[in-house]
């Protein structure tokens, strides 16, 4: 698995946890956007090109399957929070990812290879679920993890 890796002096600012938001409307210019937020953000924090890269493909699937399953905006968020880099994808739709974690697509699938990428590139995934939750209307989130080591712990 991929650790995340950063360039930057001893307790620096950089170091710290934090945490971006961003809403996507329905439109298929939303997968390109969240590349390029995700590629903004991780490489203002210094984060190894491989991390980002990855960062940057699962994002790009987590959107797109969630604008294939519901009409409605999607929301992102990117976060270092307890020694992890975390991305999720909130979308409208109550029902689970299109396929079990350990399904893989066949030759001839026109889709459904993008959670075996989220598998292949995160240390870790999953979904949940939001029902009563932090945000309105329920649907569920699906989340990739990287771990994100402090900087101290990583020298």
């Amino acid at each position: 698995m991929t650790e995340l890796a950063l360039h930057h002096p001893a307790h620096s600012p950089l170091d710290g946890d934090w945490e971006y938001a961003l809403r996507i409307p329905h439109t298929p210019l939303g997968p390109g956007i969240v590349r390029a937020h995700v590629r903004a953000v991780l490489t203002r924090y210094q984060v190894d090109s491989g991390v980002l890269d990855n960062a940057q493909l699962v994002a790009s699937e987590l959107v797109t399957n969630s604008l294939s399953c519901t009409r409605d905006s999607v929301a992102v968020r990117l976060m270092r929070t307890d020694g992890r880099l975390r991305l999720s994808v909130w979308d409208s739709s109550p029902y689970p990812p299109p396929r079990p974690p350990g399904a893989v697509a066949g030759p001839d699938d026109e889709s459904g290879r993008g959670l075996w990428l989220t598998r292949a590139c995160a240390d870790d995934w999953g979904h949940y679920l939001v029902i009563n939750g932090r945000r309105d209307g329920g649907g569920k989130e699906v989340w990739a993890e990287w771990r994100a080591p402090r900087l101290d712990s990583a020298l």
